[in-house]
């Protein structure tokens, strides 16, 4: 035996270093890393992202243990439910959430799938056929879908099919259960990257390379918004799938396969059984379609680098001067904020990285609040004569959280570490004008939306005394935030390497899902009680300035020396620099 593997083992080394499978494991290694590391680059292993991509389905499916309890059944006297009926709406959403996140994910790491002018360089003066690179990526391709198809659904895949199987005794259930679950999410996952693929490869094949370089940024938006609408069905779809042959929702793909499902099952009505098998068909379709467009793209745009450049021009036209120039006047105090203010608005504007990032937080803040925006009604009409519940208070804290949070993580991701000398050459270091630029960039993503949409809108609804309560709740909130998160900023935007994420990612998830409860859950309770008095009202506008207050006693007990403007996040301790980690 020992013989036996051995002889495998030679054989499959042998094997691994030819061209193909070598430039295999490269392509992998580009697209799932973006290449190799440097003092740039975001520190986060694969293994996490890997990781924090299965999270929002194992926490669903945790959270649903509570439904399907045999002994809470028992207790609210619901002694005859039939487990796949009442899966059939959470099946959607795990379907939705499988295309939303892997589609997601696809978009994001687009510029990672198509070789760039360092690949070219690196590759065209080598003996290696242009099909031979064609074909490696192209399996790379392959393995980066059937990874995240697999990995976004890989915790629900086992604990979605425990709770459901909770009032069964047989294990037949529960493995076929498991078999149909996981074919159909994994199927609707591979179907959304295809389809993600396809749509991007047609535009990069039939558009000039420049045009599309132009409108790349708006169309990763553009899906990116299309894939939180998507997602934001997961919460009132299911309901209209009696009345499916006289409604819109049958042109949705994720309706597909919710027909794909009780298709395999034996529940399907037969519109839903027409549906299963357009989805078959869409996925095989879509499949094929992605191989070919990948092959014409492919081409296109390995011909096209070394006719064009890595930057592309921009329009310099400022179409809201007048804006800025208010800013200049009222806001922007300094030299230095002006500057800054606009390195940072245009950087976010420019870069497809910085606003694919940003746009994520956006929808993942849509997604959250329209759960909130559902579960508010539950059936019921709007109230106007009463006071609005607390899921209406959260939805602006939401949306407000997510903002701040996405405009704080963006902050860090460096736009190019070589071109930072000029900041470190013209600034000095012990002017500590960073904070408030990040302060006043985080708001002017809030602050304009709460006073011109939801101030106007709660006033319109339920009267000015709400209308300002709201909005001075959200803004003080806001504020209150954004100092939490810049308590120990001490950088310019863009211009400094990554802070260490690897080692501390989980506690700061935790931590973001507390933060979250704390700044929307509470905050929207204690606003609606604080509604029922005009002292209560005043005694809760004080919380966000007694925090202030607090954070700024804070800031002045830190030493001056880590106050100062830095360009490099973590410094090597004294062991690394010293190498005694090996042996001379």
């Amino acid at each position: 035996m020992s013989s036996i593997m051995q002889s495998i083992r030679q054989n499959f080394e042998k094997v691994s270093q030819k061209p193909l499978p070598r430039l295999v494991r490269l392509f992998v290694d580009r697209i799932f890393r973006g290449g190799e590391s440097s003092e740039g680059e975001l520190d986060m292993s694969m293994g996490l992202v890997l990781s924090l991509l299965a999270l929002p389905g194992g926490f669903y499916s945790v959270f649903l243990l509570e439904k399907y309890s045999t002994l809470l059944q028992w207790l609210r006297h619901q002694h005859e439910i039939d487990p796949l009926a009442a899966a059939l709406p959470d099946e959607y959403f795990f379907i939705v959430l499988s295309m939303a996140v892997t589609g997601v994910v696809a978009v994001w790491r687009w510029d990672s799938i198509f070789p760039d002018r360092r690949d070219y360089s690196n590759l065209v003066h080598l003996p290696i056929s242009t099909r031979t690179i064609f074909l490696a990526n192209l399996a790379a391709v392959v393995c980066l879908a059937l990874v995240l198809a697999v990995d976004v659904n890989a915790a629900s895949a086992i604990l979605f099919p425990l709770a459901v199987s909770a009032s069964k005794e047989t294990f037949s259930f529960f493995a076929h259960f498991v078999g149909i679950h996981v074919f159909v999410v994994v199927a609707a996952s591979a179907f959304s990257f295809c389809l993600v693929f396809v749509i991007v490869g047609i535009l990069m094949v039939f558009l000039p390379y420049r045009t599309f370089r132009r409108i790349s940024l708006y169309l990763r938006g553009l899906i990116l918004a299309l894939l939180v609408a998507m997602l934001s069905t997961g919460f009132a779809i299911p309901s209209m799938v009696p009345d499916l042959p006289r409604t819109w929702v049958r042109f949705l793909p994720p309706v597909w396969f919710l027909g794909l499902c009780q298709l395999l099952r034996g529940k399907a009505t037969p519109s839903l059984a027409g549906l299963g098998v357009r989805a078959l068909v869409s996925s095989a379709v879509a499949a094929v379609a992605a191989v070919a467009i990948y092959g014409l793209s492919y081409r296109t745009c390995f011909a096209l680098i070394p006719e064009t450049a890595d930057i592309i021009s921009v329009s310099e036209t400022d179409h809201l001067s007048w804006a800025i120039k208010g800013l200049d006047r009222w806001i922007l105090t300094s030299p230095f904020q002006r500057a800054g203010y606009r390195f940072v608005m245009r950087t976010l504007f420019r870069s497809e990285r910085h606003g694919v990032v940003l746009g994520g937080f956006f929808g993942l803040g849509i997604v959250i609040a329209s759960q909130f925006l559902f579960a508010s009604f539950n059936g019921k009409t709007l109230d106007i004569a009463s006071a609005p519940s607390a899921e209406l208070f959260a939805i602006p804290l939401v949306l407000s959280y997510c903002t701040i949070l996405g405009v704080r993580f963006v902050l860090d991701i460096p736009v190019e570490m070589r071109a930072n000398w000029i900041f470190r050459l013209w600034l000095d270091k012990n002017k500590h004008e960073c904070i408030p630029l990040a302060r006043k960039v985080m708001l002017t993503f809030v602050f304009p939306w709460v006073l011109g949409m939801a101030l106007p809108l709660y006033a319109y609804l339920w009267g000015w005394r709400v209308g300002l309560l709201q909005a001075a709740v959200v803004s003080l909130w806001s504020l209150l935030l954004a100092e939490i998160l810049l308590v120990r900023f001490r950088k310019v935007p863009f211009t400094c390497s990554y802070p260490p994420f690897r080692d501390s990612a989980v506690v700061l998830v935790l931590t973001c899902v507390l933060g979250f409860f704390v700044f929307v859950v509470l905050t929207s309770n204690l606003e609606r009680w604080a509604l029922s008095s005009p002292v209560l009202i005043v005694l809760f506008a004080l919380v966000p300035f007694v925090g202030w207050y607090a954070l700024s006693r804070l800031r002045e007990e830190i030493p001056e020396i880590d106050k100062e403007l830095i360009f490099e996040s973590s410094a090597t301790g004294g062991f690394e620099l010293l190498d005694l980690r090996h042996g001379s």
